[in-house]
């Protein structure tokens, strides 16, 4: 049986979207055939290969979780898989790579040398100074700019999550396949009819501290609502707790505090119940500057995990979310990035009123999950780089 390895520092199985995507091509190798195991990040069973969905898999995480082995332990990743691969495999036929430290490739691509194996960088994203306070100069901006101008030369194929990076890789002559969010739709059970005599429109944020996505732009966005309107909205902020908002998102508290009536904030919740979350609302909200290059390199899988769930999303068309969402179908579509934009879109959302539109726009969601972004729509991408 042809043996593959994916190498991640995700906290795989059970961690954040890159765990997500990195177990939706684990199943597709299997699917080729492919004896699979994943080296991650994730809870340490002490070093031992453990089982998940039928998809083998060891952690390379300290189980001392204080800063310096933490720092120890990412700088020397590396060197680990390499010595692991070398002692447990007499032969490997595909070497799947992402979200490593840059230091790391060059180990990886020993192995590459040794066993003759098909090297596959995922590239899923590619940061901008504007995410972080300090710009420039912040570690995983400088890792992340490195790794793509630098780490990742002619020895890999590339795996690219948008048109973005698909067009990047190509111009470096790298073999590229583009790959969108992929996870296994069929395990979100999504719910495709509106919450009957419902009186409040749902609307639901689930993600993270930081400025990538527009909190603010967002909250402003229904704070310009009638007190009389915000009685008909409800709007829940997962991931992200009161504090964050202000630190991390630059949300004033009186900017919370306008919309008080009508807010609700949950904090860190885990994947199933901010998944329940999502279906339970009537709209996802997600907001981007599609202007910068994060926007366009990345690709949400928050509009993914909404989209099967039956939620349209609302949200403006960043990444190549233009090639599959249609405004009034599967989504409602802001025009930018700016607060008096989300307020329109916002309008526009809770003047749909007819049921059988809002049922409608919500089966098309789930139907666009599974004819775009559920794995096995990707087999033969798939199959191709691995057989170059």
């Amino acid at each position: 049986m042809r043996k593959a390895v994916i190498v991640t520092e995700n906290s795989y199985p059970e961690g954040d979207a890159g765990a997500v995507r990195q177990h939706a091509f684990a199943k597709i190798l299997k699917q080729l055939g492919y004896d699979v195991l994943v080296i991650g990040y994730g809870k340490n069973f002490d070093n031992k290969i453990c089982k998940y969905d039928g998809v083998n898999f060891i952690s390379f995480r300290p189980n001392q979780e204080n800063i310096i082995s933490r720092i120890i332990c990412r700088v020397k990743f590396g060197t680990k898989v390499y010595r692991y691969i070398k002692q447990h495999y007499n032969f490997l036929d595909v070497l799947m790579v992402v979200d490593i430290m840059p230091q790391s490739f060059k180990k990886i691509e020993k192995l590459k040398r040794i066993y003759n194996c098909v090297l596959i960088h995922d590239s899923v994203e590619w940061y901008s100074p504007e995410e972080f306070k300090n710009g420039k100069f912040n570690l995983a901006y400088i890792r992340k700019d490195y790794t793509n101008k630098k780490a990742i030369n002619n020895l890999w194929n590339v795996i690219a999550i948008s048109s973005f990076l698909e067009e990047y890789f190509k111009q470096r002559n790298n073999n590229v396949k583009r790959i969108p969010v992929i996870m296994d739709i069929k395990k979100i059970t999504p719910r495709l009819k509106c919450i009957e005599n419902s009186e409040k429109f749902i609307f639901v944020y689930a993600g993270g501290p930081g400025k990538k996505d527009y909190l603010k732009e967002i909250i402003e966005g229904f704070s310009f609502l009638s007190l009389e309107q915000r009685k008909i909205v409800e709007v829940n902020i997962i991931g992200v707790n009161e504090d964050q908002l202000v630190k991390s998102c630059d949300v004033s508290i009186d900017l919370i505090n306008s919309i008080k009536d009508c807010l609700k904030i949950y904090g860190r919740i885990s994947r199933d119940e901010t998944l329940e979350l999502v279906k339970r609302a009537d709209y996802s909200l997600l907001i981007r500057d599609e202007s910068l290059r994060y926007s366009k390199a990345g690709f949400p899988t928050k509009i993914v995990e909404s989209l099967a769930c039956g939620t349209p999303p609302l949200c403006n068309l960043t990444s190549d979310l233009g090639l599959y969402l249609k405004n009034e179908e599967n989504s409602i579509i802001a025009l930018g990035h700016t607060s008096k934009d989300v307020y329109k879109a916002i309008i526009h959302a809770i003047s749909i009123t007819d049921i059988n539109k809002r049922n409608f726009m919500r089966e098309s969601a789930r139907k666009l999950a599974e004819d775009s972004f559920h794995y096995s729509r990707y087999v033969s991408s798939l199959k191709e780089i691995c057989d170059n």
